[in-house]
């Protein structure tokens, strides 16, 4: 499934969650586990500071890096992993995870906390998690819950029956198979107000969408009880998806794991509005999954 795994670390509660997760995921799935730490340069951009400050700083700094790196490899060969590498690199978190890093290793999954030390400045600039969600040409795995040996037992995947969700459906079907987890598969029907007006020429239209969507669901248990899926289940539900997946659906069925396309059916909305799987990073209280579509990791 997941060859690559790569793990960004930085001291904070948030990032020893996403390392245990990673460790389990990479011993569950036999992948190979790179560890990184990115020095942020910015943090010693101050021209007031003396040369020898500076560098005696910059020192202590690498020193605790390197030691953080060491720590985390060792807890993860104690837990049974043999083919673990770390990987310590100086510059913006926010570019070399997503944009260098990831390339660099050919890594197909990577995995964030949610907030890490620099929790203030996430209001400012975003955290590394939404610019790794966004600027990532692998899936990105935002990690919130607290770390389970158990990994995840109840998984949500939204579709819009568009390609790039039918690929975030793919996926959660295989690792619902892999973990011998349920499989919930949700799609919300949006009434804006450009439906509204298709509803005033076309006073069928909810009707038929409603139908649709009810197709389109039973179409997609059917595939993961073909795939060996025993524990399906469908939600049908009606309202906003930016705030009803991540905030209400989540919750009300129990879910440790929500999966989303990277983008859907109204791609130019995202823009706008942000695309569901932006809000489900955000909002979500579990762990999010975002799948990237096929054509862009051959980029």
């Amino acid at each position: 499934m997941y060859e690559n795994i790569l793990v960004a670390v930085d001291g904070s509660e948030q990032s020893d969650e996403a390392l245990k997760t990673a460790i389990h995921f990479a011993k569950h799935h036999n992948s190979v586990l790179l560890i990184t730490h990115v020095l942020d340069t910015r943090n010693f951009d101050f021209p007031v500071i003396a040369g020898y400050v500076r560098r005696e700083l910059w020192d202590q700094y690498t020193k605790a890096a390197e030691d953080l790196l060491e720590t985390s490899k060792e807890n993860a060969e104690a837990a049974g992993l043999e083919q673990v590498q770390t990987i310590l690199k100086k510059g913006s978190p926010r570019y070399e995870i997503p944009e260098t890093l990831t390339k660099e290793y050919d890594i197909d999954l990577l995995m964030v906390g949610e907030r890490g030390r620099n929790a203030t400045e996430r209001m400012i600039v975003g955290s590394v998690a939404e610019a790794c969600m966004r600027r990532s040409p692998c899936d990105v795995l935002t990690v919130k819950n607290e770390a389970s040996t158990t990994l995840y037992r109840n998984i949500l995947v939204a579709v819009d029956g568009s390609e790039h969700s039918e690929q975030a459906l793919a996926k959660a079907i295989e690792i619902a198979n892999a973990q011998r987890a349920t499989l919930n598969i949700a799609c919300v029907l949006e009434w804006g107000n450009f439906e509204k007006s298709i509803v005033f020429y076309q006073p069928n239209y909810m009707a038929d969408a409603q139908k649709d969507s009810e197709n389109m669901l039973q179409r997609y248990k059917e595939q993961a009880e073909e795939q060996g899926m025993e524990n399906v289940h469908t939600i049908l539900h009606s309202g906003n998806p930016r705030l009803e997946i991540p905030r209400v659906l989540t919750i009300e069925n129990n879910i440790d794991l929500l999966i989303t396309a990277d983008t859907g059916q109204h791609a130019v909305s995202r823009f706008v509005t942000g695309s569901v799987a932006e809000s489900s990073v955000r909002h979500s209280p579990r762990d999010v999954l975002t799948v990237k579509n096929e054509s862009t990791k051959l980029n």
